[in-house]
């Protein structure tokens, strides 16, 4: 079984992610279940609404008058009874003073109800000692005040039902097992897994015919049937004890009217109970905590549920993001790389020459050259570079970044020209043109013309050589620096979505520790009955009433 310090841990690490407001009290009954799987002590309290005879009961276990009774309004606290030598009230002021008395008188003053039906709020704890068997060995009994009278006594009491061991549960015969005390029972005990209950049916005494009391016999078995109490198997569930004659039986030593009160069968099953189940007290207490732990699990795992749609609907928006972010990426860099290719292509010198070599040839020729470069070369190159620092922009834009790059266009200096020497005429050539009409004039005027064309033609094709050189890397460079302008940057994780999925984490964490405490159930069985143990208690019991009757 889980250590206790860690499963105390566990349920109250769990209680972290509950609302303080809304789950005030499940936060309030684990911490209760928590501190009474270390508490040493075997406590007994006695459950009923107001004036059903707890005092009495009390009474007439412990052979005496110590509870206040016979008043409209009695315990109006909590009153603990432990074992001592000597009949002793202790009250425990919450100023630190200590009262203490021989008797229980002081209980009428500072354990009473006062008339107007309030308790007083300057009683830290009350406490009786008696010196009575069945307290012996770390035994309590505990005097609760009434419920189904006021709502502050019935919070006290309900916080009180799971820091007991064992809830005697009072009925009355006159109204017995009233939809309250149903409800009392199914609210207050079973569905917080309080299930160590025994029920007293009081006041049979008062009822005139054996049929009536049959009937309310039955009564009560029958609405009691479906409760599988966590007690040793073979014991009963229900005992008839009439508290007040079983005092006064007790009181004035009348051995056959204590036998016919029905006290004894019920001392004999509480020793037995006391005797036998104080051996698996913590299993007892353990199945309280399982009980609070899956309450606690069930609202966990509500916000577990929510919180994951939450966290869920967050991821698909963000994986949307990133898949839009992503499309639009490969849309840009298809579109980017197809205008650099173009314009690429368009700066290979191959296709310069091809394009404007003759063109640029001539007007280097006519003089022209500086209004060829700016008004029709310039032009076109500016379609290319700005069609491909468009795209970067709109690339810039969508990915929300700076950009301050520019398509670096350089032009070479104007074209150097170096004109061929005219070659003139020799003699032969001078005087054969007197009779053949200057064909050898032409001739070398001819020659001339084509070299000379030829030499602008270089020069023109040295231009564009450096021309596509320089802005060929200038390109290549360019598109180096804008790749990452281009390139979809995954967003990081808000705070609110980490913190979100942390925090599921970190319930799903509990919720995993939790059902790890929850599926101990299953080694936990009900103490089965042994005679031998029973023989031993039959013993203690006898033993130590009859050498009360004997004083």
């Amino acid at each position: 079984m889980k250590s206790v310090i860690g499963t105390s841990n566990t349920l109250k690490t769990a209680c972290q992610f509950l609302d303080p407001q809304e789950h005030q009290q499940l936060i309030k009954d684990v911490e209760s279940v928590c501190e009474q799987l270390v508490n040493p002590n075997f406590r007994i309290a006695m459950l009923a609404p107001f004036n059903f005879g707890k005092s009495t009961l009390i009474n007439a276990l412990l052979g005496q008058n110590i509870m206040p009774v016979k008043m409209v309004r009695t315990t109006g606290t909590v009153i603990r009874i432990k074992y001592g030598k000597t009949l002793t009230t202790i009250i425990t002021l919450k100023s630190g003073e200590i009262i203490r008395s021989n008797d229980t008188e002081i209980l009428k003053e500072f354990a009473v109800l006062n008339k107007k039906g309030q308790r007083r709020e300057d009683v830290g704890s009350v406490e009786v000692l008696c010196p009575h068997f069945l307290l012996k060995n770390g035994v309590e009994l505990l005097d609760l005040p009434g419920t189904n009278d006021r709502e502050a006594q019935d919070v006290l009491v309900r916080d009180q039902l799971l820091q007991v061991d064992l809830v005697i549960q009072i009925l009355n015969a006159r109204q017995p097992f009233t939809q309250g005390e149903q409800d009392t029972l199914n609210q207050w005990l079973i569905e917080r897994g309080i299930k160590t209950v025994i029920f007293v049916l009081n006041r049979m005494n008062e009822i005139e015919t054996q049929k009536d009391k049959s009937e309310i016999y039955d009564d009560v078995v029958s609405t009691i049937k479906f409760f599988k109490p966590d007690l040793p198997e073979g014991l009963k569930k229900l005992y008839c004890v009439d508290a007040l004659p079983a005092l006064e039986a007790k009181q004035n030593r009348k051995k056959w009217q204590v036998f016919k009160s029905g006290i004894i069968d019920f001392e004999v099953s509480l020793l037995t109970i006391i005797s036998l189940h104080k051996k698996r007290t913590s299993q007892t207490r353990f199945l309280r905590v399982i009980t609070m732990a899956s309450k606690v699990r069930y609202i966990l795992n509500k916000q577990a549920q929510e919180l994951a749609i939450e966290v869920s609907n967050a991821e698909n928006i963000r994986n949307l993001a990133i898949e839009k972010g992503k499309q639009q990426e490969k849309s840009l860099k298809e579109e980017f790389s197809k205008r650099v290719e173009i314009y690429q292509n368009w700066l290979y010198l191959n296709t310069l020459v091809a394009s404007y070599e003759i063109e640029a040839a001539k007007t280097l020729e006519t003089k022209g050259f500086y209004d060829w470069q700016d008004n029709k070369f310039k032009p076109t190159i500016l379609d290319y570079t700005q069609a491909i620092e468009k795209c970067v922009s709109k690339a810039c834009k969508k990915f929300q970044k700076s950009n301050s790059n520019r398509i670096n266009i350089s032009f070479p200096e104007y074209p150097k020209v170096s004109l061929p020497t005219r070659q003139d005429r020799n003699a032969g050539q001078w005087i054969g043109d007197i009779f053949n009409g200057g064909a050898n004039r032409k001739k070398l005027d001819q020659e001339y013309e084509n070299k000379k064309w030829q030499a602008y033609k270089d020069a023109v094709h040295s231009y564009l050589s450096e021309f596509s050189k320089s802005n060929l890397a200038s390109l290549n460079e360019y598109e180096k620096n804008v790749h990452p302008l281009i390139t979809f940057s995954i967003p990081a994780e808000s705070h609110e979505f980490i913190d979100k999925r942390n925090d599921l984490n970190s319930l799903n964490s509990s919720i995993d520790s939790i059902q790890h405490i929850e599926s101990q159930k299953a080694g936990i069985n009900r103490y089965k009955l042994k005679i031998l143990e029973l023989f031993k208690v039959f013993i203690i019991f006898w033993n130590n009433w009859f050498l009360h009757f004997l004083k």
